[in-house]
């Protein structure tokens, strides 16, 4: 395990060990594969353990396209979306100053 990976799993307490954890806008920023394979490592520890609550424009096939690796996104949506409650927002963005 990288440093950075230890850092961000394990160090202050951990991420991995929140109660809830808050992911907003997943996907605005395309990740590294080692960046993807830190997101990866801790939604794995947080899978049956805590809530995660992921925010983002994408949809669940689109992820591949920030996230890199084929394997790691069919894994991740799987783990993911086991217990998921997807809420779809089809209105105007309130950011929009027309809508």
């Amino acid at each position: 395990m990288h440093q950075l990976e230890r850092n961000v799993i394990h160090g202050s307490g951990g991420l991995r060990r929140l109660d809830v954890l808050l992911i907003d806008e997943l996907g605005y920023l395309t990740l590294k594969p080692e960046q993807s394979n830190i997101f990866f490592n801790l939604m794995e520890k947080r899978y049956h353990r805590h809530s995660t609550i992921i925010t983002t424009n994408l949809r669940h096939d689109e992820w591949g396209n920030f996230l890199g690796n084929p394997t790691m996104v069919d894994a991740l949506l799987s783990r993911v979306r086991h217990y998921c409650h997807t809420i779809r927002i089809d209105e105007p963005s309130l950011r929009d100053p027309q809508g």
